[in-house]
């Protein structure tokens, strides 16, 4: 049985494309996928997957990272399937069989997982440096603020919080504006009565 196993960090994320690439390397290629990080091998679908190949069968990915983001748990996945005498086709090496069983294939494989980790690690390292220039150049970094001070309704919430006169439960339903917002904007701005 040839198994195609793919995978996307977020459920937002299309995993369309994989699907298209393994179904080209094998028409009758049974699907198997998951919609969480690779950082660890605990995903549901691959360890379903893991238990249920048997001897003969293959494993095909897109990508060496699609399966395994580090070397360790690579290794550790290649060893599995060299115990139960399961191929490993990695379809961006050109659908070759990296033949895990011998030495060559191992280092073939870990050399893969070592670079595909080193990537992944140097847009990290891309991602907060950005972040890092953005701060220093007061623009704001991370998720959008959940309300917006210069908004109408925001405004007269505040003005209202800072008589002090009615409840934040009641100021936030009349507003239509979450409370744990409306506290975390506060506190943002700094705002007391």
């Amino acid at each position: 049985m040839i198994y195609g196993y793919g995978r996307v960090s977020t459920t937002g994320q299309n995993i369309s494309t994989q699907r298209k690439l393994l179904r080209q390397y094998e028409q009758d290629i049974k699907l198997v996928e998951d919609k969480s990080t690779g950082k660890n091998t605990e995903r549901e679908g691959l360890q379903k997957l893991l238990a249920k190949v048997v001897e003969g069968d293959t494993i095909a990915v897109t990508r060496i990272d699609r399966i395994a983001r580090n070397t360790k748990d690579l290794l550790e996945i290649v060893e599995l399937l060299n115990d139960k005498k399961v191929s490993l086709v990695v379809l961006d090496f050109k659908g070759e069989k990296l033949d895990t069983s011998s030495y060559v294939g191992k280092f073939l494989v870990t050399m893969l997982g070592a670079v595909a980790e080193m990537e992944l690690n140097m847009l990290a390292e891309k991602r907060m440096e950005g972040m890092k220039r953005a701060k220093e150049e007061g623009k704001h970094v991370g998720r959008k603020p959940d309300l917006d001070i210069s908004n109408a309704a925001v405004q007269h919430a505040i003005n209202e919080y800072k008589e002090g006169v009615i409840p934040v439960t009641m100021i936030c339903d009349k507003y239509n504006i979450p409370r744990v917002k409306f506290y975390r904007l506060l506190k943002r701005h700094g705002i007391t009565r």
